[in-house]
C-alpha cells in the first residue's frame, strides 16, 4: 500500500491528511505541493480502499479558506453537560430518598462532565476549498478539535496559496 500519488512533482507545501487518517478522510485534499493538489479518492476495488490523485495546480483558479465551528459537537457536548448537571442536582434534591448502600458512580458521571465540556469548547476546526477553472471544488476541512494542531500546516497552505494569487 503506497501513501505516495503517482506523478507528484514538487516540493511538500502541506500534508493535510496523515497515512493514519486516511480511511476517515475519503474524497478530500490530503495534501498540496508546488505543483500538484492531490486528492484522497475512495477507490472500491482495492484491498487499500483510497487512491491519491494529482491535480496540476494550474487547473485551479481560487482557494478558500473558512474558520469554522462544528456546531454537532457543540450542540453534543452541551447536551452531555447539561445531562451531568441535572445528574448531579437531582442526587442533591433526593440525597436523603436513597436507600442506604445505595452505590453511585459519582466518578464516572464527572468524567462524563468532563468530556462534554471538552466537546463543547474543542470545536473549532479549518476548511479549506479548491475551486478549479471548471467551476468544481475540492475540499479539506480538519477534525473538531484539531484546530491548534493544524494551524502551522494551515498558516503554511494559506502564505502559498497568497504567492500564486489563488487566496480569496
Amino acid at each position: 500500500m503506497s501513501t505516495t500519488a503517482e506523478g507528484v512533482t514538487g516540493q511538500t507545501v502541506a500534508t493535510l491528511v496523515f497515512p493514519e487518517d486516511y480511511l476517515r478522510q475519503l474524497n478530500s485534499v490530503a495534501s498540496v505541493t508546488t505543483e500538484h493538489v492531490v486528492q484522497l479518492k475512495r477507490k472500491f476495488a482495492s484491498r487499500a480502499g483510497w487512491q491519491l490523485v494529482p491535480t496540476p495546480l494550474t487547473e485551479f483558479t481560487s482557494v478558500e479558506y473558512r474558520d469554522e465551528v462544528g456546531l454537532a459537537r457543540i450542540v453534543w457536548g452541551v447536551l452531555l453537560v447539561a445531562l451531568v448537571l441535572f445528574i448531579f442536582v437531582m442526587l442533591f434534591i433526593y440525597w436523603s430518598d436513597l436507600e442506604p448502600g445505595t452505590r453511585l458512580p459519582v466518578g464516572l458521571v464527572a468524567l462524563g462532565g468532563l468530556y462534554g465540556a471538552h466537546l463543547a469548547l474543542g470545536g473549532r476546526r479549518h476548511r479549506s476549498i479548491f475551486v478549479k477553472s471548471d467551476g468544481s471544488k475540492l475540499t479539506w476541512k480538519s477534525r473538531p478539535g484539531d484546530h491548534g494542531p493544524m494551524k502551522p500546516l494551515v498558516d503554511k497552505l494559506i502564505a502559498f496559496a497568497r504567492g500564486r494569487g489563488l487566496m480569496h
